[in-house]
């Protein structure tokens, strides 16, 4: 933008931590939807495409869960978008209005050790939540991308999920909760962009105090991995369809993932 297993509840995780507490502003979407509306217009002839680059902090001795990923995923796209630095005059507005007149792209990346540590010094949003650690990275031009960030790979190994939630409802001024497709099945690097994705779709969708009380949680995002009967329910009903342009793992036209809150 995965997969997986426990009982039905509510949803009531840790909440999503910022790397950066001091600044909990929140950018209120603008008349046209920005910074968080996704026109979904073509790519403009003959330049570079721009992407949202999450990395994903994936360490050998302490391994992250695939929920807790793609929660950490779709709260860093939010804040990222949610800071002030990308409203008019701010020092991020020309790099995200370029990257939302196009194809919205999100590449999730894998890092660890130094190479985790070098990419905090580039421009972006870090959330932990749980297990797991994901900055979003104010959007570039692919042609553009520094060194740090283009040497991590997009793909690996799949982590465990011991705790993947199978069914959760969201609660009146809670959490987002995020639906990731049980079929096909996503790699770890597409459910946490179609996590990011749908979080954004979500906070473009609230009103200004529902956004603010989402605000007030950290952009927690739950994400329930459902069955396909569940999913199938839920499709007919959730304000937000994540559907995939088919640029790399699955068909055109594939509902990646949904987003619902109350």
């Amino acid at each position: 933008m995965t997969d997986a297993h426990r009982g039905t509840g509510p949803a009531s995780p840790g909440a999503a931590v910022p790397a950066d507490p001091a600044s909990p502003r929140v950018a209120l979407p603008a008349a046209d939807g920005y910074p968080f509306a996704v026109p979904g217009r073509p790519d403009p002839e003959g330049e570079s495409p721009w992407a949202m680059q999450l990395v994903m902090r994936l360490e050998r001795l302490a391994p992250s869960t695939r929920t807790d990923v793609c929660q950490a995923a779709g709260a860093a796209v939010v804040s990222l978008l949610a800071d002030p630095r990308v409203l008019p005059g701010g020092e991020w507005e020309a790099a995200t209005r370029r990257w939302l007149t196009a194809r919205i792209r999100k590449h999730a990346r894998r890092a660890r050790g130094a190479a985790w540590h070098a990419v905090q010094a580039l421009p972006g949003s870090t959330v932990t939540c749980g297990t797991a650690s994901v900055r979003a990275l104010v959007p570039m031009a692919l042609d553009t991308l520094p060194r740090e960030v283009a040497r991590l790979q997009l793909s690996g190994t799949e982590p465990e999920d011991p705790q993947a939630l199978r069914s959760v409802d969201p609660v009146p001024g809670g959490p987002v909760v995020v639906s990731i497709c049980p079929e096909p099945f996503l790699p770890l690097g597409k459910a946490a962009a179609a996590s990011g994705h749908a979080a954004q779709l979500a906070a473009g969708r609230q009103t200004s105090e529902r956004l603010a009380e989402w605000a007030a949680t950290g952009f927690t995002v739950v994400v329930e991995q459902p069955d396909v009967t569940r999913w199938r329910a839920l499709s007919t009903v959730a304000p937000v369809r994540v559907v995939d342009g088919g640029l790399t793992v699955v068909a055109p036209g594939t509902v990646t993932a949904l987003s619902r809150w109350v």
